[in-house]
C-alpha cells in the first residue's frame, strides 16, 4: 500500500473521482485500507484509480480480490464488469453485472451493459430488451440512447436507430444519424443534417465517408475537406526495419495472445475468422506494450510524413486520444467485407502471421471508396489493393472502406488492427 502523510476520509474519495484525480484516489483508498483492509468502498476507488491510470494488472488484481470478498453493493459489481470487458473478459463481465443486477434490479448501468455483451454475441434483438429496461429507469442517460440506437441500426432498422441517435448531442452519434438517413435513401434530411453538422461540428472520418460516397453517386462536388486524394494517405512499412521488431517478439505476442483466451465477438463482414473484443493494449503484458510503442512512435513519423498535405485530417488531428487495438484470426477462405472505422481517427494494421499466396493478391488489404452496402446507384467506385507481407504495418485515415482478399491455404492469417481514437 502507499504510505501517505496526508489524513482522508472516505467523503474523499467522491470527490477525488469526480475531479478525475486519480493519483490522489489511489493514495487516499491506500491511506483508507491502511486501517480497514476490508473497506469496499476504498478498494473499489483504488480498482477504479489503477484502472484510469493504466495500471491493468493492479486493477486486475482488486477488482477479482474484492469481487472474491462477495460485498453486497450492486456498484462495485457494476465497476467489475466495465472494467472486465474493457480487456476482453466478457463472460466475467457479464457474471459481474447479472450480480449487479440481482442485488438492485434498478442498476441501469449493468442492465445497459448486459445489453452491451448480448450485442457484442450479436444478438441484438435480446440487447435491446435490456436496453428498454435500463432507458425506463434512467431516461436522461445519453449512453443508452446510443447502444439502443446501434443494436437498432445492426439490425437495419435504421428509421428507429436515427430516432434514438437523436438523443444524443456527441459527434459520432450525428453521423450515424446521417448513415442511416442515407440507408434510409431519406436524401433531404442526409444533406440538411450533413450541411448542419459541417457548420456546427470539427470534422469526422464518418461524415466524411459518407460526403464522398454521396458525391461519387449523384455527381455531387464533395466539399466535406478531410482527406482529398484519399488512397495517398495510405503507407505501407515493415516493422522488421525497427530493431526492437523481431521474430522473438512476435513469437512472445502470439504466446501471449494464445494464453490470455481473449473473448472473441461477433463479426457479420467476417467470414471463416475470429475478432477479440476488448482493447488489446490496456493488457499489461510486456510483449503487448513494447509493441504498443513501437507503433505510437510510426504513428508520429506518419503524422509528420503527411504534415505538408492541406486536409483537415491532419489540421485537425486530435490533441488528445488513446490507442484501441484488437486481433482478427482468419482460417482457409477467410476474408473481410469492406468496412471503415467509425470510432476512430486513423486506423492501422499490422500483419502478425500471414499464409503464402497461390494468386498474386491472396490475403491483401484491399482499400475502396465504397463499402458497408452503401446504395450505389451502379456508379463506380475506385479501388486500390496494397500487398502485405508478414511484418508490413499499413496506416491510413480510418474514413477509407478497406476489405481483404480471400486466401485458400490452410494457414492462419493473424492480423492486429488498431485505431487511434480522439477523447472527445
Amino acid at each position: 500500500m502507499i504510505k501517505s502523510s496526508k489524513k482522508y476520509s472516505l467523503d474523499d474519495l467522491p470527490v477525488f473521482f469526480r475531479n478525475k484525480n486519480y493519483e490522489e484516489l489511489k493514495t487516499a483508498s491506500s491511506f483508507i485500507l491502511e486501517k480497514d483492509e476490508k473497506n469496499f468502498d476504498a478498494l473499489n476507488s483504488l480498482a477504479v484509480a489503477y484502472k484510469n491510470l493504466g495500471n491493468t494488472n493492479k486493477a486486475v488484481e482488486v477488482f477479482t480480490h474484492l469481487v472474491n470478498l462477495n460485498p453486497k453493493k450492486d456498484f462495485i459489481y457494476s465497476n467489475a464488469g466495465n472494467f472486465f470487458f474493457d480487456i476482453g473478459k466478457v463472460e466475467q463481465a457479464l457474471q459481474c453485472h447479472e450480480h449487479a443486477v440481482k442485488l438492485n434490479s434498478k442498476n441501469w448501468n449493468s442492465l445497459n451493459q448486459i445489453g452491451v455483451i448480448y450485442s457484442n454475441k450479436g444478438n441484438n434483438e435480446e440487447a435491446i430488451n435490456y436496453y428498454k429496461k435500463a432507458l425506463s429507469i434512467n431516461p436522461k442517460e445519453e449512453a443508452i440512447y446510443i447502444t439502443l440506437a446501434n443494436a437498432y441500426r445492426a439490425l437495419e432498422n435504421y428509421s428507429e436507430a436515427a430516432k434514438y441517435y437523436d438523443f444524443s448531442s456527441k459527434k459520432l452519434s450525428k453521423c450515424q444519424q446521417l448513415e442511416c438517413y442515407y440507408m434510409l435513401g431519406d436524401y433531404e434530411n442526409f444533406y440538411k443534417k450533413l450541411d448542419e453538422f459541417s457548420s456546427t461540428s470539427s470534422p469526422h472520418p464518418l461524415a466524411a465517408t459518407l460526403s464522398a460516397h454521396a458525391a461519387i453517386r449523384f455527381d455531387k462536388k464533395d466539399n466535406y475537406n478531410f482527406c482529398n486524394d484519399t488512397f495517398s494517405f495510405i503507407q505501407k512499412t515493415n516493422l522488421y526495419k525497427v530493431n526492437e521488431y523481431n521474430e522473438s517478439l512476435v513469437k512472445d505476442l502470439l504466446n501471449c495472445f494464445n494464453r490470455l483466451k481473449i473473448s472473441t465477438k461477433a463479426q457479420s463482414l467476417l467470414k471463416n475468422g475470429v475478432q477479440s473484443t476488448g482493447n488489446i493494449f490496456l493488457i499489461e503484458e510486456e510483449p503487448i506494450q513494447k509493441l504498443k510503442k513501437i507503433i505510437m512512435r510510426k504513428i508520429d513519423v506518419y503524422k509528420e510524413k503527411m504534415a505538408s498535405k492541406k486536409s483537415d485530417f491532419i489540421t485537425h488531428w486530435p490533441k488528445d486520444f488513446f490507442l484501441y487495438g484488437w486481433l482478427i484470426v482468419m482460417s482457409e477462405g477467410g476474408s473481410l467485407g469492406f468496412h471503415m472505422h467509425k470510432e476512430g481517427w486513423m486506423s492501422g494494421s499490422l500483419y502478425l502471421k500471414r499464409p503464402e499466396k497461390l494468386d498474386k493478391h491472396d490475403g491483401d488489404i484491399v482499400f475502396s471508396k465504397h463499402g458497408s452496402n452503401y446504395p450505389t446507384d451502379g456508379k463506380f467506385y475506385e479501388q486500390r489493393v496494397v500487398d502485405v507481407n508478414k511484418g508490413d504495418m499499413v496506416l491510413f485515415p480510418s474514413s477509407i472502406f478497406h476489405g481483404t482478399v480471400p486466401f485458400e491455404l490452410k494457414e492462419q492469417r493473424i492480423t492486429l488492427a488498431f485505431d487511434i481514437i480522439p477523447i472527445e
